[in-house]
This record gives structure tokens, sequence and C-alpha cells, in this order.
């Protein structure tokens, strides 16, 4: 990833890098505040400060607001109306979104869906749409369209729960747009002084927005880490770790060198998955027993270690601190070495 305005430093060797980076983290997020901002144009709340930081470095799989920033190609990007019909494609509509309202007959096993008329319109849906839809996503069904509402017969009446089963799922079932995409918004872009439309949206789909036509497969952004990976693998997914970190800090005034940001999404993606820095992945999967015992639980790790006949190599920083002996880093790195006739030489001196 190139970062502008980001020197370039050399190392020391034996310098004790995750320490170093560990604290450049960890200081200037004590003076984070805790709080949230909303997004232009999206319902829903944007975690920022320490609360985004948390969340990227615990590696959450269900994060608090995942969004999408899709760039429009060219034929596209200009034109506000094509901009619209693509974003149409974008926003999950679920049945139970478009109904006024809805009676389940299970004697009869036969469910009554009522539809808003405005809601069908806003959604440019119709009534024979929603029907095809379903015959074609559940079986052993008829419907019958009767003015605003669609009757639902179920043929078998001997299967009563799995009926109730599939009403209650067709409610949840998604007439169009992606799944996950609550919402999304055309924006407009004045920063570059080109006024290119754009879309966000509320929720991450990568897959499903590069099936869309008029997306700009090249300029695809999402700030969900495990969406990324899914997608595009886990370099993609090393680089939005640590560009997501950078921004969060950037927005919070906090000044923290890229090379520690970097140390920090390589450490967590370096394994080809990425793992939390907690107990449950960097500390907690140490080949040291030590190391293990010395984050959390350590009861738990001796207990285990003890019981499996795990060895302890002691070749690391944590484990070699707790028993006193020297640590691998620093001047702990450097060996002293002398030749056997320098050695008579100091003895006869002596």
């Amino acid at each position: 990833m190139n970062v502008k305005n980001e020197k370039k430093f050399n190392v020391v060797y034996g310098e004790a890098v995750g320490a170093v980076a560990a604290h450049s983290f960890g200081e200037p997020s004590t003076q984070m505040v805790l709080r949230t901002f909303h997004s232009a144009g999206i319902a829903s709340s944007v975690v920022t400060g320490l609360p985004r930081i948390l969340e990227l470095v615990d590696a959450r799989k269900k994060q608090q607001s995942p969004l999408m920033t899709i760039r429009l190609e060219k034929g596209y990007a200009k034109n506000y109306e094509k901009a619209k019909q693509v974003k149409a494609q974008f926003e999950e509509v679920l049945v139970k979104s478009l109904l006024e309202s809805f009676t389940e007959d299970l004697k009869n096993v036969t469910m009554l869906l009522e539809f808003d008329k405005e809601k069908l319109a806003q959604s440019d849906l119709t009534l024979k749409f929603i029907s095809g839809k379903l015959q074609a996503k559940f079986e052993n069904i008829d419907t019958e369209q009767e003015g605003h509402s669609l009757k639902i017969k179920y043929k078998s009446k001997k299967e009563m729960k799995s009926a109730r089963t599939m009403f209650v799922n067709m409610r949840n079932f998604a007439i169009k747009g992606l799944q996950g995409i609550k919402k999304a918004t055309v924006q407009q872009d004045d920063n570059n002084g080109n006024g290119e439309f754009y879309i966000v949206t509320s929720g991450s789909n990568m897959a499903g927005a590069l099936e869309v036509e008029g997306v700009d497969k090249e300029h695809l952004y999402s700030n969900d880490m495990f969406d990324v990976l899914k997608v595009y693998g886990i370099e993609a997914a090393r680089n939005m770790i640590a560009n997501e970190l950078k921004k969060t800090m950037d927005e919070e005034n906090v000044s923290v060198g890229f090379r520690h940001i970097g140390l920090l999404a390589d450490a967590m993606t370096y394994g080809g998955n990425i793992k939390s820095a907690g107990r449950h992945g960097i500390a907690g999967n140490k080949a040291s027993v030590f190391a293990r015992a010395s984050y959390e639980e350590t009861v738990k790790h001796f207990v285990n270690a003890s019981v499996f006949g795990e060895r302890d190599p002691l070749k690391g920083v944590s484990e070699n601190i707790l028993i006193g002996k020297q640590i691998n880093v620093g001047t702990g790195r450097i060996k002293l070495a002398i030749k056997k006739e320098d050695l008579k030489k100091v003895n006869t001196e002596k």
C-alpha cells in the first residue's frame, strides 16, 4: 500500500518492533472519544474512533456498520438517472417490507398478503413479478391475485408445521436487490471536481456487486474485512485493515506511523486468514505455553499444557521475561566470541 508523505525508516537490528507498535497504538487510543456519527445519506450510524479500532483489531465477523463505496463505469458515472437505476439493483427488498398486513389460515393452509400500493410503486414491483419469484423459490404452492393482495395456498394439507415455516420464510424472502444491502444512496463526488456519481451502501456484498451492470469493478471498496477476504483474498484484506486503521486514526487527529499499522495488519493476516489480536487469535495461538498464559486464561493454558505434555522452546520475549532469562531483543541478540589464541594471551597476561 502506498501512503503519501510517509517517511521511510530503517529498523535498527534487534529493535522490539512489536512492543513499540503496541505502545504506539495503545497510548493514543486512550485519548479517543467513544462516539459515532451518521454518514450522509445512510440511515445507519457509522462507528468511528475507539469502537472501530476494537472492531478491526478483534476481527469481528459481524461489524456494526459495514459499508461499500461503488464507483460506476463511464457510461453511468455522469448520468444521474442511470446511476439511480444501478442503485435500485442494490437495495434488498423483502416481501414483509412491502406489506400492509397479512393473514394466515393454517386450517386451510393459506396465507393472504395485502401489499401497500405506494411501496410497490417505489420499489418498481408488480404482484405478477412477486408471484413468479415466490413460485420459483418455493415448491408446492399456488398463488392467486386479488386486487392488491396475493393469496398463497400450500398444496399439502398434511404438513401444517412445514407450511407455517414456509409462510414465515416467504415474508422474509428478498424479492430484489443484494443480500445484506439494507440501503443504497447515490452521491456526487465534488472532491476531484469531476462531479461523477457513485453509490454508497449500508451493508456489504462485494460478490453480488461485481455482477451488477454498470459497476466499475476496479474501483469497488468495502470496509468489511471478511467480505474483502472472501472476494479478493488475503493481501487485499491486509491492505484494507491497514487502510481502515489509518483512516480511523486520522479522523481522530491521532498520528501513528504507518510502519506500526502495517505490522499489526501483517501479524493479523500472515497465516493466510484473518486473526484477532486477542486470546482467540495471535496471543492465544503462540507456540509458547508461558506466552499464552501470560496474556489471559492462565490456569487453562497451564492445565492443557500439562495434560498434553507440551514443551516450551523459550524463544520469544514474554516467556523469557517470565523466567528471568535474557530476551532475544536489542543487545540480547548480540553474542560475543573469542578466539582460543586470544583467550590464551589474556590468561597469560593475567
